[in-house]
C-alpha cells in the first residue's frame, strides 16, 4: 500500500465498482414488480399476475458488485486486523477502524435489503378478495440503493484514512529525502 500509484488505482477502480452497484440497485428499483394482468374467478376472488424478473437481475448484478468492490478495499489494506505493525497508531489510525466497522454495518443493510427486495420480488400470482396486493413496498431497493452509496462512502474513507496511517505511506512533501 506504500506505493501512491496503487493506492489510486484501487481507489478508482473501486469506486467504479460502488457506483456501478448503486446505479443498478436504482435500476433495480425502476423495474420492480408491477401487475400485468388481472383475472377474476367463479368464486369472487381476483388473481393478479406480477412481473418484476429484470428488476432480480439488477439486484443481483448490484450484489456482485458491492460485494466485489468491498472485498477489494477490505483486502488491499489487509483488513485492518490482519496487518499487525502496518499502521501507526494516531487519529487516522482510530477514524480509519470506525470508518471501516461503519462501512460493514453499512455494506450488511445494503446486501439484506437487496436479498429482501430481490426475494419478494419475483413473478408470482396471487389469488385474494377484491384486491391485487404488491408485496413488495417501493422503498426496499432505494434503501438498498441508499446503502450502498453509504458503503462507498465509509469504504473509500477507511481507504484513504487508513492509507495515511500506513508506515510505508511516504508524505509527498518528504520524498526520498526523508529516508537518507
Amino acid at each position: 500500500m506504500g506505493n501512491g500509484e496503487i493506492s489510486k488505482l484501487v481507489l478508482i477502480i473501486s469506486v467504479v465498482l460502488f457506483i456501478s452497484a448503486f446505479g443498478f440497485a436504482l435500476g433495480s428499483e425502476s423495474k420492480r414488480s408491477k401487475v400485468i394482468l388481472f383475472l377474476t374467478y367463479d368464486d369472487g376472488t381476483f388473481g393478479c399476475i406480477y412481473r418484476g424478473n429484470l428488476s432480480i437481475a439488477f439486484a443481483a448484478v448490484a450484489l456482485l458488485l458491492l460485494l466485489v468492490a468491498q472485498l477489494m478495499v477490505t483486502i488491499s489494506t489487509r483488513c485492518l486486523f490482519f496487518a499487525r505493525g502496518a499502521y501507526k497508531h494516531g487519529a487516522a489510525r482510530t477514524y480509519a477502524i470506525v470508518a471501516f466497522i461503519t462501512s460493514w454495518v453499512f455494506f450488511a443493510a445494503a446486501f439484506f435489503f437487496l436479498i429482501v427486495g430481490a426475494i419478494a420480488n419475483h413473478e408470482h400470482l396471487t389469488r385474494q378478495k377484491n384486491i391485487c396486493a404488491l408485496r413488495l413496498n417501493s422503498t426496499v431497493f432505494a434503501l438498498g440503493a441508499a446503502f450502498t452509496f453509504l458503503t462507498m462512502l465509509m469504504s473509500e474513507l477507511y481507504y484513504i484514512l487508513i492509507w495515511r496511517a500506513s508506515i510505508s505511506a511516504v508524505p509527498p512533501s518528504v520524498g526520498l529525502a526523508g529516508y537518507i
